[in-house]
């Protein structure tokens, strides 16, 4: 039998398990009733907040105005997350917080609002406040434009037509476009003018393109307004009108546009469909030039070096050169290289040239490599004299085929000057100048032909490069077409020929076709007999440093009277047509190439040596071996026909 007292204990364990029970169901009830509560009222929180914000009935407080935006805005309430916009934007009564700004705009965004899906787009695209990532930026300029915002369809369309954030596809982009346009933004008219001018995935259409490129540039889009002009001094899409295609690029240039200002220099420099005037086109390229243009400083350097139009001004050219040189311009590397060599509009400077010469030969200019070869086979103005390094110049230019370049390394090896004589490559070499024409290469394969100098003597042969050469105005090759008429070698000897092409070339300061035409006047043959008339000639020739054609003189001036002498000698100074230092230039033309110097730089391999720059600039203050040989530009390195 149970004892009471341990009835009465079991009764107080079940009393409180029983009073357990019934408060943890209690709880279950009051968490339950609290999880069954109605969410909080968005409406009312976004009232409750702008009631702190403006301290209408409660004291201001900003902090507390935004715990009610937020909790309105995290449930979809888009004018809360704008009120959160607004206060980020501010950056006022908040500091600022471009991430904080970026989250509420997105979910203004999200909510609907096209601005800030607009300006969702922008950060993403530029990555401020938020990670930086074009596919997104494009999703939401797309969901803006979608909403009707027109800068959303401007930037939605250019990111179609140029792959940015999605892929590429001109057709999707161009309604968009032409929403854009619509809304007065000239870039949208400027891109579709773009896009119906090039096959892009949209039929080319001129005339449609044109057309948008005349309203953006009506509505004052400086790009437009080029493109506008180029397209009515071209004609395409409308009909030419050069009158109105100056006023086009004149209102761009005046924009500081500098491709206009370029382009507008170039027309009235040219005079295309215009009245040229290369005063106002110096105008024009100075200022592209003085905003950087390379080619505006170029094309103005070349103004005034030709003086084509307005007064040459050589220093200016240089200038110009000059800042295009420094900008990595081969072609102003070579004229400034040129000037310096001259000494024309800069101080004559040979190591000046040679680096401008250098700079560009380096870079694969066949043209430099050419000059900076000629300045190193003759060694002047101050350049040290080095006919192997030359070879090799002549060599890299020759090997992408320039003529002149495979003529001088033919001459190098047909002498041996600085590389050991090869006569059968410098005949390959004459040979590959001769047929892109190179006068000079035509006569000297017609002279090895004339005279079986390593191939088989040939007349007919020599006769047609030597014609060839004398077409170019080759004084040598006039005089040996001379003597084969004379002699009927080749060709049916014709006396009153071989006299013209003796004249021709006495007429050019060669002094053996003066003696051979003296001699024919002295004999009747081909001419009339005439003794003053040979006499003359004979005295030009002798003049010329021929000793034959002085003591030829000599002699007939046994049979002469005072009277015809001083006739003889009068008409001697009439008879050449070229000054004395372009006969002296046509007479050492085709002699032997630089100073033979024995034993130097025959190395046998033509790769420039690395120390060609070293070698120009450490020859400061050095005299050249030779001196400059002629004093007009046309005198080049000592030769002419270059």
């Amino acid at each position: 039998m149970t004892r009471p007292w341990v009835l009465a204990k079991i009764s107080d364990i079940v009393q409180q398990r029983i009073r357990r029970a019934t408060i943890g169901v209690l709880l279950a009830a009051v968490v339950a009733a609290c999880s069954e509560q109605a969410a909080p009222d968005p409406s009312a929180a976004l009232a409750q907040g702008r009631r702190f914000l403006a301290g209408d009935g409660v004291p201001v407080d900003v902090t507390e105005a935004m715990r009610h935006f937020e909790i309105a805005a995290k449930a979809g309430n888009k004018d809360a997350a704008l009120e959160l916009v607004t206060i980020y934007d501010e950056a006022r009564r908040v500091p600022s917080n471009p991430a904080a700004l970026a989250k509420w705009l997105e979910a203004a965004a999200t909510a609907g609002d096209t601005l800030s899906a607009f300006r969702t787009g922008v950060i993403h695209a530029a990555g401020e406040g938020a990670a930086q990532d074009q596919t997104e930026a494009s999703r939401w300029f797309l969901a803006a434009a979608q909403g009707g915002h027109p800068e959303s369809c401007l930037e939605i369309g250019i990111r179609l037509a140029d792959a940015i954030g999605v892929s590429r596809n001109h057709a999707a982009a161009i309604p968009w476009l032409e929403k854009a346009a619509d809304a007065n933004f000239a870039l949208a008219g400027r891109t579709l003018g773009l896009i119906y001018s090039a096959d892009q995935g949209v039929p080319i259409d001129q005339v449609t393109s044109t057309g948008w490129f005349h309203r953006s540039a009506e509505r004052g889009d400086v790009v437009s307004q080029f493109h506008y002009g180029t397209r009515l001094l071209q004609g395409i899409g409308v009909t030419a009108d050069g009158t109105k295609a100056l006023d086009w690029l004149r209102l761009a240039a005046e924009q500081q546009l500098v491709d206009a200002q370029v382009l507008l220099a170039r027309v009235l420099r040219d005079g295309e469909g215009v009245p040229s005037d290369a005063s106002e086109a110096a105008q024009w390229f100075r200022a592209a030039a003085g905003a950087g243009s390379l080619d505006a400083q170029l094309e103005l350097a070349q103004l005034f070096d030709r003086g084509e139009g307005i007064d040459r001004n050589p220093t200016e050219a240089a200038r110009w050169y000059k800042f295009a040189a420094d900008q990595g311009s081969i072609p102003a590397n070579i004229s400034l290289g040129m000037l310096y060599w001259f000494g024309d509009g800069v101080t004559k400077d040979g190591q000046a040239a040679a680096r401008h010469f250098l700079n560009a030969a380096e870079r694969g200019d066949t043209e430099a490599q050419l000059m900076l070869g000629r300045l190193l086979l003759y060694g002047e103005g101050g350049v040290p004299q080095n006919a192997r390094e030359a070879a090799a110049w002549f060599d890299k230019a020759a090997a992408l085929n320039h003529p002149a370049a495979q003529y001088e390394l033919a001459r190098l090896y047909d002498f041996g000057t600085g590389i050991p004589g090869d006569p059968s490559e410098a005949f390959r070499l004459y040979g590959l100048a001769a047929d892109q024409g190179y006068p000079e290469a035509c006569f000297m394969l017609g002279l090895r032909y004339d005279r079986g100098q390593g191939i088989p003597e040939s007349d007919l042969e020599a006769t047609r490069w030597y014609q060839l050469a004398a077409d170019a105005g080759i004084p040598d090759a006039k005089y040996h077409l001379g003597v084969l008429f004379e002699r009927g070698e080749s060709v049916p000897q014709n006396e009153a020929m071989a006299a013209t092409y003796y004249r021709e070339a006495a007429e050019q300061g060669l002094d053996w076709a003066a003696f051979a035409l003296g001699q024919l006047y002295r004999k009747g043959i081909g001419v009339p007999f005439d003794e003053v008339t040979a006499y003359a000639w004979l005295n030009i020739a002798a003049g010329e440093g021929n000793g034959t054609a002085g003591n030829e003189r000599n002699q007939l001036r046994a049979t002469l009277s005072r009277e015809q002498i001083a006739q003889a000698q009068d008409l001697s100074l009439k008879l050449v047509t070229v000054s004395s230092d372009a006969g002296l230039q046509n007479r050492i033309r085709f002699a032997p190439p630089g100073q033979r110097r024995p034993g130097g730089w025959m190395t046998g391999t033509l790769e420039p040596s690395d120390r060609t720059r070293e070698m120009i600039d450490n020859s400061q203050g050095r005299s050249g071996s030779n001196a400059t040989r002629g004093s007009s530009r046309k005198g080049s390195s000592g030769r002419s026909g270059s």
